[in-house]
């Protein structure tokens, strides 16, 4: 069994986080459901974060809770300049469309959330080691 890169781990994560957030920009302007917009921002920020702990080597959990992410990535760097609350009901995201459950939840703020996912982003990629490249 070959040994993780987390370098290449990390810039996998990376390029799937941003398919994610490209997916949400384009969605969030259309006639769309928030469960799917929304779906998009959780996976986006879910895979920047974890981008963010496999290039440091950390080793992580294959979770969708953004809070444990959130805590991992703030006890690794240090900080985590977002307000938790707003990041973490991206969470209500991601499992339950897969299920086709309904959320019950108020509809999301599509603005606020393409700016916090946006944000975190440039965030977690300015947290990434330069490229080798």
């Amino acid at each position: 069994m070959s040994e993780r890169d987390p370098r290449v781990e990390a810039e996998v994560l990376v390029r799937k986080a941003e398919e994610d957030a490209n997916a949400m920009r384009l969605l969030a302007d259309a006639e769309i459901s928030d469960e799917i917009v929304g779906f998009h921002a959780q996976q986006a920020v879910e895979k920047w974060l974890k981008a963010v702990l496999g290039s440091r080597g950390v080793e992580f959990e294959y979770t969708h809770d953004l809070r444990r992410l959130i805590a991992e990535v703030t006890a690794v760097v240090g900080e985590f300049p977002f307000d938790n609350a707003q990041v973490v009901a991206l969470t209500e995201h991601a499992v339950p469309l897969r299920y086709d459950e309904i959320l019950d939840t108020e509809p999301i703020d599509r603005r606020a959330t393409l700016a916090l996912v946006n944000d975190v982003g440039e965030w977690a990629i300015a947290q990434l080691p330069p490229s080798s490249e």
